[in-house]
C-alpha cells in the first residue's frame, strides 16, 4: 500500500511529493522532499492506502529535465516537510504535476522516464510520465543589433550652455 516512484532514466532524480493533510490550513496538503532516486531504483514517499486520493509531485535531474506541472508552491533546496502554503526567502517556486489515483487501487506506481516507448502497464496501476517540455525563456539581457559601420558624428546640444542662478525675488517673502 503506497505511492511509488520509479526512475527509468539514466540519471539521478530529485523528487518532492505533496499529499492530503487535514492538519494544514487553508490548503489541506503537505509537501515533503527531497528524495534521491537512482536510475532503476524506486522510492515510496507515501506508505499508506493511496486509492481515491489526489497527489502532486515534482522531479528534476542534473541535466535540467523536469517533471512538473501548473500547481505552484515554494520549496527549499534542503530536506523539508511543510504545509503547502509555507515558503521561505531562499525557496524556489516550483510547479507540481497532479496525480489522481483511482479509488480501487491501494498502491500506485509512477514511472519517470525519457522514452515514450515505455507505455503504460496493462494493469493500470503503473503510469509512465515523460518530462515536461522545456520552454524557451527570453533572456533578461537583449544583445543589441550590430551598429552601422558608418556613424554620423553629432554635436551635443548642451555642450556650451551655461546655467546661471536666477535672482531671488525678495518681495515674495
Amino acid at each position: 500500500m503506497a505511492l511509488i516512484f520509479r526512475n527509468a532514466t539514466n540519471s539521478r532524480l530529485y523528487l518532492t511529493v505533496a499529499y492530503p493533510n487535514s492538519g494544514c490550513s487553508p490548503v489541506a496538503y503537505a509537501k515533503l522532499g527531497w528524495y534521491h532516486v537512482e536510475p532503476g531504483q524506486t522510492r515510496r514517499p507515501i506508505g499508506a492506502n493511496v486509492g481515491g486520493f489526489t497527489f502532486y509531485f515534482y522531479a528534476e535531474d542534473v541535466f535540467g529535465r523536469r517533471w512538473n506541472g501548473p500547481y505552484f508552491t515554494q520549496v527549499p533546496n534542503t530536506p523539508f516537510h511543510w504545509c503547502w502554503n509555507l515558503g521561505c526567502s531562499t525557496c524556489r517556486n516550483l510547479g507540481f504535476r497532479r496525480i489522481d489515483v483511482p479509488a480501487n487501487f491501494v498502491d500506485y506506481t509512477i514511472t519517470l522516464t525519457m522514452s515514450p516507448s515505455q507505455g503504460n502497464s496493462k494493469s493500470g496501476k503503473i503510469v509512465t510520465v515523460l518530462p515536461s517540455k522545456l520552454k524557451k525563456v527570453k533572456p533578461l539581457f537583449i544583445k543589441p543589433k550590430a551598429l552601422p559601420s558608418k556613424l554620423i558624428k553629432l554635436k551635443p546640444l548642451l555642450s556650451n550652455r551655461i546655467a546661471l542662478p536666477s535672482p531671488i525675488d525678495r518681495s515674495r517673502f
